[in-house]
């Protein structure tokens, strides 16, 4: 492997953390650009994800924590697809919001994408208010966000189009019986994998 990928002396300890915990191997990125080309929303990120990745090799710990751009992400696999290498960059910034909030390195601009995240896990994992049981309920989920942020009547045109479209129902939906308590066996599995 080429010395350019590798990390200033001191420096690796930032790399070889983020590619254990996210099992993908960020040091054999050459910086082809395919991720960044094919990402649907890398127009609004402060830095690409091959950056991210760069960053990452060069132990700028820092600097990619205060960056927007793992907290944009939403994980839809199009770089994984186009990687030479086969680096799921998406898995990567998972790795670094979930670094981040257990580091307390939340930039305050970012508060309300941690939020929001927070809140959608929440969800998932059985918070009665906003669904539960691996089934999101849309409404319960954005009346608790502006709740929380009190932004009670922003995007208020637009939560009644989605309503009227049925993307967002009033009532949540019924998780089914036989996968009571499956969601929350999954989050229990996590929670003591990464208590190991």
């Amino acid at each position: 492997m080429s010395t350019v990928n590798q990390p200033a002396k001191g420096k690796a300890s930032f790399c070889q953390e983020i590619e254990e915990k996210s099992h993908q191997p960020i040091s054999s990125c050459y910086h082809c650009m395919k991720c960044a080309g094919g990402c649907p929303i890398n127009f609004v990120m402060e830095h690409n994800n091959y950056e991210i990745l760069r960053m990452i090799q060069l132990g700028e710990k820092d600097k990619v924590y205060q960056s927007n751009t793992p907290w944009l992400c939403v994980g839809c696999k199009t770089c994984a697809v186009r990687c030479p290498n086969g680096i799921d960059t998406s898995k990567v910034m998972d790795t670094i919001k979930m670094e981040t909030i257990a580091e307390d390195k939340i930039p305050a601009s970012h508060y309300n994408v941690k939020l929001f995240y927070e809140l959608f896990l929440d969800s998932m994992k059985g918070f009665p208010i906003i669904g539960g049981e691996g089934r999101g309920y849309e409404l319960g989920l954005m009346g608790l966000y502006k709740l929380c942020t009190g932004t009670y009547l922003a995007d208020m045109d637009l939560g009644k189009e989605m309503t009227k479209r049925g993307k967002m129902p009033f009532l949540p939906h019924n998780a089914l019986k036989r996968r009571k308590g499956e969601v929350k066996k999954i989050f229990q599995r996590a929670k003591e994998k990464k208590a190991r």
